[in-house]
């Protein structure tokens, strides 16, 4: 696709204009999550950085537009795929050749990205805007782990099988993610290997967590009679699923109950549980988004 569009198209952005013209702003927004107006915004945002690594270094330059990769690497990011069937599907290039450009911009954009749009709001501000969780007002956000397949990684078993979810039957990497009351990203962690638990990732974070969930003077004035308000008075509650059972301990965590041992939950219990879940569902529609 590339090659045919450079040999017949004389606009910097072939690939990005020939999206356009075949599909429309409904077909671009499908191959990347974003309409055209919005993936203007992300380029403006990194046109200097991404333009300044893309025309450094001597030898010969890439014959793709920095803009143009951007809109690559967005389409990889929806729809993970192995590199071959982009390489064959999606833009032409040798597998080992776009695999080290995507990875070439990302390095570039996500420190940039993060910075801009990865805010963890204080309670204040979400009350400000009266932006709250309908069921537990006294959360700060709602955490949970997103997985992402790979293809097997490569060496013995052993050196592979630390990338395997038992859970999704998987070999993968995890991600932590907060989101917001308004529906919005606001913490990610570095990747994890596949077979790390949930749980374990969390509490490698503590630090993170504490500094966010942390009550600040004027908050401490709030008045606050939620779930754990007895033992975690200096915090504010963020919302998990039930595989962060023991949570507790370290921070206010408001996750369902489990059914007991051969037995079934209260009235009152199945209820807390579908307004907990009622809250949490905006995490996975972010997830639903990435």
């Amino acid at each position: 696709m590339l090659e045919r569009l450079n040999d017949t198209c004389d606009s910097s952005i072939p690939i990005i204009d020939h999206v356009l013209q075949e599909s429309g702003d409904e077909g671009f927004r499908v191959m990347t999550n974003f309409t055209a107006a919005e993936f203007q915004v992300l380029w403006d945002i990194i046109q200097v950085q991404l333009t300044a690594r893309w025309t450094e270094g001597r030898g010969s330059k890439s014959k793709t537009s920095p803009k143009d990769a951007l809109f690559m690497i967005l389409t990889v990011l929806k729809h993970y795929q192995a590199w071959e069937k982009h390489e064959i599907i999606d833009f032409g290039f040798k597998a080992p050749t776009f695999q080290k450009m995507v990875l070439r911009v990302i390095e570039v954009v996500e420190p940039v990205f993060s910075r801009y749009f990865v805010h963890t709001p204080t309670m204040s501000e979400l009350r400000a805007k009266n932006k709250l969780f309908d069921n537990y007002p006294y959360a700060m956000y709602a955490t949970d782990v997103k997985f992402h397949p790979t293809e097997r990684p490569g060496g013995r078993d052993g050196e592979a099988k630390v990338y395997f979810s038992g859970k999704h039957k998987l070999y993968g990497l995890k991600i932590e993610v907060s989101v917001s009351p308004e529906g919005l990203m606001v913490d990610m962690s570095n990747y994890e290997l596949g077979s790390v638990a949930d749980l374990t990732i969390l509490r490698s974070r503590l630090a993170v967590h504490r500094q966010a969930l942390k009550k600040s003077d004027e908050e401490l004035n709030i008045e606050d009679h939620g779930e754990q308000a007895g033992t975690h008075g200096s915090m504010w509650a963020f919302l998990v699923d039930k595989g962060y059972y023991g949570v507790m301990t370290d921070l206010r965590g408001v996750h369902p109950k489990k059914n007991p041992p051969r037995g079934l939950l209260e009235r009152d219990d199945v209820e807390r549980n579908r307004q907990v879940s009622a809250d949490r569902v905006l995490v996975e529609n972010v997830f639903g988004r990435v």
